[in-house]
């Protein structure tokens, strides 16, 4: 699947753009960086309340955070994408970048079923309330997917392939 994209993004004219763009490459790291902050930082909030962590926080108030999760999660994506494109064979090939898309995959699935399962029974909750253990299990599922989304991330210059 990876090598069929890959054969797809080289040589295209978005491949050839950010390769001959000298400064496109730092600032599209820049951007994934600022996103990476907005997704992590909203998400650990968010997580470490539905798991019964961060009481004076009320479950209602971190939905306000999740606008901001969104735009870092759209951001990381967009330069993710661009990314691909402008080096796709060494990303296609490295064990690093597939164990992050894994990972993404995992995170996505995990917040499909907040959305669906839990999301409805929290809508009850307060501050003084205990989350249930299924929302706990989702919290601690996000923050180790998104941890390793992290970890995987920063590993790809340095896996090799695969």
């Amino acid at each position: 699947m990876w090598s069929s994209l890959a054969n797809f993004a080289d040589g295209s004219p978005l491949n050839l753009w950010i390769q001959k763009t000298y400064w496109l490459w730092p600032v599209m790291e820049i951007i994934h960086f600022l996103g990476l902050a907005l997704l992590f930082g909203g998400l650990l909030v968010v997580d470490l309340r539905m798991a019964g962590h961060l009481k004076g926080v009320t479950p209602a108030s971190t939905h306000q955070l999740l606008p901001l999760v969104l735009l870092g999660f759209a951001l990381n994506l967009i330069t993710g994408i661009l990314f691909f494109f402008g080096d796709p064979g060494r990303y296609s090939i490295n064990i690093g970048f597939q164990l992050k898309m894994l990972l993404i995959g995992l995170a996505g699935l995990n917040a499909l079923f907040y959305h669906w399962r839990v999301s409805p029974i929290l809508v009850t909750c307060d501050e003084r309330t205990t989350p249930p253990r299924l929302a706990r299990c989702v919290a601690y599922v996000s923050l180790a997917c998104w941890f390793g989304v992290l970890l995987t991330g920063r590993l790809i210059p340095y896996v090799g392939t695969g």
